[in-house]
């Protein structure tokens, strides 16, 4: 896996939440003999054996069950451990989420049907900010007490923590929450991690400005996923095949960023070179 894309160009890479544990030999024996750097790591990786399907939401640090929330600490510091051995400076954390449930799918369903921001639409916005933020003071201190001993410990190990802007509105934290999030963290140790296309599946719905969101975060931006989105939800697509404006948006962009390619699964090598070819074209013109 790790020489196939090396030799589709790529010099680093970030080991994603999908690499199992019997993978984990290969994985060693790439990084020593020097195939391919890795600069990041995705929690939980490699996946918990206690996991029969790769998912990142598998363990959620909101999660009320305390056997849950302990579950996810210790899959998180097995990755912070593997991210230090690996010589990788990153690792990407998902929070969680503190809902209200279904309001990401009502309102991508209203804004199919050409109803986007009518009187339903707004209702259910409207709503949904109200109860979040009751849930958010309830949600935040289980949250906090699941990475403040994480966070420590990626300080000793030299690994920065990189909490990831979600997709849907449901999962923890939502833009305004995140400034408080990353504020109750050193920033030498804790920062941001931008996702190109969750941040437009949010602007397309009407929750924040792509822009200003990465503008604000920028002076805390660790890395971010690079991927394509055509609205309201199409993500994880070839760089060119959806709407996003990536030429106004890479300046905004630290230079020592983290940047990573990630795709579907379904793309193929053309289009994984050709938006390779394209971000560097991007970057190039930024400079």
């Amino acid at each position: 896996m790790l020489k196939e894309i090396r030799e589709l160009g790529f010099p680093a890479v970030e080991l994603g939440h999908a690499v199992r544990f019997s993978l984990w030999p290969g994985v060693l024996k790439a990084w020593e003999e020097d195939l391919i750097k890795i600069r990041s790591l995705h929690n939980f990786c490699p996946v918990p054996t206690s996991v029969f399907r790769p998912n990142p939401n598998c363990y959620e640090f909101s999660d009320p069950r305390p056997i849950v929330r302990k579950s996810a600490r210790k899959a998180s510091e097995e990755t912070i451990r593997q991210a230090s051995k690996l010589g990788a400076s990153a690792v990407v954390f998902h929070l969680g989420r503190a809902g209200p449930s279904g309001v990401t799918d009502k309102l991508e369903k209203l804004y199919l049907e050409g109803r986007f921001l009518d009187r339903r639409y707004a209702e259910i916005k409207v709503r949904a900010v109200q109860q979040r933020k009751k849930n958010f003071e309830r949600v935040w201190p289980v949250v906090k007490e699941c990475l403040d001993p994480l966070v420590a410990m990626a300080g000793e190990m030299r690994v920065r923590l990189g909490f990831e802007i979600r997709e849907v509105f449901e999962e923890f934290p939502h833009e305004e929450e995140m400034v408080q999030v990353l504020e109750a963290f050193p920033r030498e140790v804790v920062g941001y991690w931008h996702d190109f296309g969750h941040s437009a599946r949010k602007e397309f719905l009407g929750w924040h400005s792509h822009a200003e969101t990465l503008k604000l975060r920028a002076p805390r931006l660790i890395g971010c996923h690079i991927h394509d989105c055509e609205r309201p939800q199409d993500d994880h697509l070839p760089l060119g095949h959806g709407e996003i404006d990536f030429s106004s948006l890479l300046p905004l962009v630290p230079e020592n960023a983290i940047a990573v390619l990630e795709l579907s699964p379904n793309t193929s090598e053309e289009q994984i070179i050709a938006s390779r070819h394209l971000w560097n074209s991007f970057a190039a013109a930024s400079v």
